[in-house]
């Protein structure tokens, strides 16, 4: 994250989102010069200040009220059952439908983590590729099985640093 908020100062784009956003932020200003303001959620998604939702399967999820917290996993186990645990998966469904405007319910969070879970149970699910960090360790495990976890992150620091100096060539940026 250092270093992709470093290449949105150094390219005077937006440099306060998630990562994947800011990695596709960057990509679309090298590729066309554009600079992609922020998705805004519309207010449909968004908790109205100081009114107390409660959680019940038929209430929205809507920004500002919904809490990965205690309470609402406790309630997410109620009505999924107590292999609910939540997910990137999880939290990306929520979030890309506050960005689309179609804020769903928790009921339909639940079918979703449900069906999700049962495909991810049959079959192992690929890391997101913004996690490169546990894409890297998981690949460096499998290609070392006796290696220790501190030469493991050292070699992961050795990466960063190739993958930054190649960024640096590319883009022939010097002060980086």
């Amino acid at each position: 994250m250092r270093e992709l908020k470093k290449l949105c100062l150094h390219f005077k784009i937006p440099s306060q989102d998630e990562k994947i956003k800011l990695i596709e932020n960057i990509q679309l200003y090298l590729t066309t010069g554009k600079i992609n303001t922020q998705k805004t959620i519309p207010e449909i998604c968004k908790a109205q200040p100081k009114k107390n939702y409660t959680l019940a399967p038929q209430t929205l999820i809507l920004k500002g009220s919904f809490k990965n917290d205690l309470k609402t996993r406790m309630f997410l186990k109620k009505i999924v059952g107590d292999h609910f645990h939540y997910t990137a998966y999880g939290i990306d469904w929520i979030k890309n439908h506050w960005e689309q405007g179609t804020p769903q319910t928790y009921s339909q969070f639940a079918s979703y983590w449900q069906s999700e879970y049962i495909i991810r149970k049959n079959s192992k699910p690929a890391l997101k590729p913004e996690w490169a960090y546990l894409n890297f360790l998981n690949q460096y495990k499998k290609n070392n099985p006796t290696s220790s976890k501190s030469q493991a992150i050292a070699a992961w620091k050795t990466e960063r640093e190739i993958y930054v100096k190649k960024i640096k060539t590319i883009l022939n940026i010097e002060n980086f």
